[in-house]
């Protein structure tokens, strides 16, 4: 299922922020579970129904969706050592 209609991304010609570019470079299965929970503002199970998956797969998706972009997140900024 394209995530083009409740993609609050868009299509825009303006520089997008790093985390943004890390969404558009999540597989789109990832990234539509991402929209429908937080951007949309779903439970787990409503995404779930609306994408047609169990709540476990959707659970599960959005656990690897979010572990993603965590390991993008710490790659483009490192944390600076404790002195």
């Amino acid at each position: 299922m394209p995530t083009t209609h409740a993609d609050p991304l868009g299509d825009r010609e303006t520089p997008r922020p790093a985390v943004e570019l890390m969404l558009r470079n999540l597989p789109d299965h990832h990234r539509e579970i991402i929209v429908a929970t937080y951007f949309q503002r779903r439970t787990t199970r409503e995404a779930a129904r609306l994408l047609g998956l169990t709540p476990a797969l959707a659970s599960a998706r959005l656990y690897r969706a979010m572990r993603d972009l965590s390991a993008m997140l710490a790659a483009d900024h490192p944390r600076m050592p404790l002195t």
